[in-house]
């Protein structure tokens, strides 16, 4: 079901019906999933979910960028954004858009910062904290709503954000791939099966 733009995860333990306000800058909504979370349980990312975690250094934490090729998101070409994670302050910087995220957003990001294109790239800060949580205790993050900081408000997308390292266990960068969804759709609704915490 879609409240104002944004969409209901289902969390474990329930939380209910998600009332949770969208986002200031994007109307999108976050989510916070486990790192060992079922693949299966990702529906259309589950494939990539699993490539993910197959590739986790033995006891778990964080695969290495260099774990990955590029045959290994052949499904997801175009739909991928890398993202390296800076500090003090906290924000990302893109360092590849893909070229349909760059259709979508009618912008290519490569090489700039969150929300540096948008309507108003000053007020992306709960997208920030996002990121600067995920650095703190590492999750597989959800990510989704519509364009309208964009002049979009006709796309809605989904998108997953799986968490890299540059092989000492520290996060360094962000995978993230996306899904452009109908405006009735929901994560909920394409993957019904997966445990998701409402960041806030």
């Amino acid at each position: 079901m879609v409240i104002q733009g944004t969409f209901q995860f289902r969390a474990t333990p329930p939380l209910g019906r998600w009332s949770q306000a969208p986002a200031i800058a994007s109307d999108w909504s976050y989510g916070c999933c486990p790192l060992d979370a079922s693949a299966k349980s990702f529906g259309p990312f589950a494939n990539l979910v699993e490539t993910w975690q197959q590739r986790q250094p033995d006891g778990g934490g964080l695969p290495p960028r260099r774990a990955f090729e590029i045959n290994d998101f052949e499904a997801w070409l175009g739909r991928v954004f890398i993202a390296k994670i800076e500090r003090d302050p906290i924000d990302i910087r893109f360092t590849l858009w893909g070229t349909t995220l760059a259709d979508w957003w009618g912008v290519d990001y490569t090489g700039e910062t969150l929300g540096k294109q948008s309507e108003s790239p000053e007020s992306w800060a709960t997208e920030r904290r996002y990121f600067e949580a995920m650095t703190k205790a590492p999750f597989i993050g959800i990510a989704g709503g519509l364009l309208t900081q964009h002049k979009r408000d006709h796309i809605k997308v989904i998108g997953l954000d799986l968490p890299l390292s540059d092989g000492d266990g520290t996060l360094t960068r962000v995978l993230s791939a996306h899904l452009r969804i109908d405006i009735d759709d929901s994560f909920s609704s394409i993957a019904p099966d997966c445990q998701v915490t409402p960041f806030d």
